[in-house]
């Protein structure tokens, strides 16, 4: 009975196998033995320990065919037919006489048992006594044997819990490096007189990580909630098949869900400290502005091929700009691609124009579309990070943030949207001529 409340008692794996060790050796009446768990189809050594030495060694994952003191061949035998193999004087009797081991250090007497739970193996018990012949007597046998099926729904439970708690470990791990990064580039969001107010910003990635991290702590609960009542039934000697069986589908179902959310909220702040770093690291050159336009439609053409909409570019052909082509291709990108999902029902047929003139240094771009419009409730909020109306649809509310900090970061420049519903949304950009000049535009949205 001791022996049974101390192996059903714990649910740490090591503090388990240290303490399995210790009963199985004193009660079989073994010098020495080995507890060997199955893990991704191979044997491996997770415990072992003498009679005279309170030291147990655990945890050490050593393949069976690894290790040199004890009989492989029984121990394959009992993995493979979950029989039990109990040899009096294993030199000169059973059909194991030929094993390397016992040719080598003539051992007395074997035990070697299966841990089975619910027809599935477990583990393994390998014990050996080198001083005397028939040491594993039928009483300590029986003895064993009702502590084998015990030990087995222990190191099942144990198994479970320490996988579990190793995952939920590396993801936690994962988070804590992910934060670290982006706490590392938040600072370059500030530059921008509009993202300076970072509670905004705070707020988009909390509702966007709420629900994951809701649900992942809503499964946590349950499965802490349920392990304690199974705690209690089982301590109680009272538990049903039924009872282990559902306590089991509850843990799996749980510990997949807390894991799934986990990512996926990793993978959002990941995407949010991508949006944070600076989108260009292309050179500053002289383009003229109009051509280039128009070389940033190409790879566009075969999106606007699946629509009735046709794209105007006028202005000034001589006009030259000597700034970053790579952050204004990603603002004309985005821009076109933001009308063609927000702007327009499919049957729609639109008109998106290019235009632009110089005044003094600074030179002004209009993009305009002629679709649905914004509403006045949005149209304060569409440059902010995660806001967008077609999260339903797979929108992450990042272009046209991106744009802005591109135009105002990158370009040293200001962005303004004017919209009425039903007539079309209209984006006013002004940056300098050239990048790096003297130019200062104070702009109240």
């Amino acid at each position: 009975m001791k022996a049974s409340q101390a192996i059903g008692s714990e649910i740490v794996l090591d503090k388990l196998l240290t303490s399995l060790m210790h009963i199985l050796i004193e009660n079989a009446g073994a010098q020495f033995g080995y507890l060997i768990l199955e893990t991704d189809k191979k044997l491996l050594v997770e415990a072992s320990g003498e009679v005279n030495n309170e030291h147990i060694s655990v945890l050490q994952s050593i393949c069976v065919k690894d290790t040199p003191y004890l009989a492989r061949s029984i121990v394959n035998y009992v993995w493979r037919t979950q029989e039990t193999v109990l040899l009096n004087d294993a030199t000169v009797e059973g059909k194991f006489t030929n094993d390397r081991h016992i040719k080598e250090h003539q051992p007395q007497s074997i035990l070697c048992t299966p841990l089975i739970n619910q027809g599935q193996l477990s583990g393994i018990v390998y014990l050996e006594n080198n001083l005397t012949t028939k040491a594993f007597t039928p009483e300590r046998l029986q003895i064993l044997q009702l502590l084998s099926g015990e030990a087995a729904i222990a190191i099942d439970h144990a198994r479970l819990y320490h996988n579990l708690e190793q995952k939920v470990v590396e993801r936690t791990q994962k988070l804590s490096d992910t934060l670290a990064e982006l706490q590392a580039t938040q600072h370059k969001l500030v530059e921008s007189e509009k993202m300076a107010a970072l509670g905004s910003l705070v707020a988009g990635v909390t509702h966007e990580i709420n629900t994951p991290v809701g649900i992942g702590i809503t499964a946590a609960s349950l499965l802490a909630e349920k392990t304690t009542a199974f705690f209690e039934i089982y301590k109680s000697g009272k538990m049903k098949r039924s009872q282990l069986e559902k306590f089991l589908d509850i843990a799996m179902q749980s510990s997949s869900m807390v894991l799934s959310n986990l990512n996926r909220a990793a993978d959002l702040i990941q995407s949010f400290k991508q949006v944070a770093v600076d989108q260009s690291t292309e050179d500053k050159r002289a383009f003229q502005l109009k051509q280039y336009i128009a070389e940033i439609l190409i790879p566009l053409k075969s999106k606007l091929k699946t629509t009735q909409h046709r794209v105007e570019i006028r202005g000034d052909e001589t006009l030259t700009l000597d700034t970053y082509p790579g952050a204004l291709s990603q603002i004309v990108t985005n821009l076109v691609m933001n009308s063609l999902t927000h702007a327009y029902s499919p049957e729609d047929s639109g008109v998106l124009v290019f235009d632009w003139k110089q005044e003094d240094k600074q030179v002004v771009i209009e993009y305009a579309d002629d679709g649905k419009g914004i509403s006045q409730e949005s149209l304060g909020k569409i440059f902010d990070p995660f806001f967008t109306t077609k999260r339903d649809k797979g929108g992450t509310g990042l272009g046209l943030h991106i744009v802005y900090n591109l135009v105002t970061q990158k370009l040293s420049g200001t962005i303004e949207c004017e919209s009425q519903v039903d007539v079309g949304t209209k984006f006013i950009i002004k940056l300098p001529k050239a990048a790096g000049s003297p130019f200062l535009q104070v702009w109240e949205g």
